[in-house]
């Protein structure tokens, strides 16, 4: 009998040291710093984050930590866990490395051809066909094919390019489209670099939004849009 209360007596002892082992405040902290954590869509830090165990075993409480350009992490910390703190590091999200911000892409820029691309004849009309000759060569480097060509009517697009990123649920698409802007005073054409990213749900049902940022891979052609048919202009 004295060996049953013995035992009894230890194995009390060894719950109350484990219980006083799970403290009743849990530490979150967080790689990058500036990331937002959220306890129950209730923000309770940056970095670093303090909540109260859950009272009961299998109570709950859902952890959110989210920061730009870093990939979102979900998680759920029951009342009957041993852990005291977490910690998390977040991944940057692939779509920001595969991309880069532009100023250029989703309006229109001017360009203002270089003489050696057209002609004009002796009744004042141009002939441009040499400056769409170069374009076709350039956006061919970028994309499979191009979509529409009126070269009388003086206007071009591609097809759209879809992207996707690794460590990513993004998408990104990109089209060109060309129109002849030329007037008496000046032989230009307008050029709109279209960018657009939807998450993976969304892509399914073609719900695109416009974004100012452009693949990597796509950098290059923008500036030879700008260089090799004329000059920028910003009028």
């Amino acid at each position: 009998m004295k060996k049953y209360l013995m035992l009894l007596l230890a194995v009390m002892v060894g719950f109350a040291l484990h219980a006083e082992k799970k403290s009743k405040v849990i530490k979150i902290s967080v790689q990058p710093q500036e990331a937002a954590i959220y306890v129950d869509n209730n923000l309770i830090g940056y970095g670093y984050g303090e909540f109260s165990r859950p009272e009961k075993k299998n109570q709950v409480v859902i952890i959110r930590v989210e920061c730009n350009e870093y990939t979102t992490a979900n998680s759920k910390f029951y009342g009957g866990d041993q852990r005291n703190s977490l910690s998390f590091n977040l991944m940057q999200d692939g779509f920001y490395r595969g991309s880069a911000s532009s100023g250029l892409v989703n309006k229109y820029m001017t360009i203002i051809l270089d003489p050696k691309y057209y002609t004009i004849d002796e009744d004042g009309k141009v002939n441009s066909e040499a400056a769409w000759k170069l374009l076709h060569q350039i956006l061919l480097n970028y994309f499979p094919e191009i979509e529409t060509t009126d070269i009388h009517g003086g206007y071009l697009q591609t097809p759209w390019k879809y992207k996707t990123f690794n460590m990513s649920e993004k998408q990104l698409r990109n089209r060109v489209t060309v129109r002849d802007v030329t007037t008496p005073e000046r032989i230009a054409f307008q050029i709109k670099i279209s960018s657009e990213v939807a998450g993976a749900m969304q892509a399914r049902h073609g719900e695109f939004d416009e974004v100012d940022r452009l693949p990597k891979e796509l950098e290059p052609m923008v500036e030879e849009l700008q260089t090799r048919i004329g000059k920028a202009s910003s009028i």
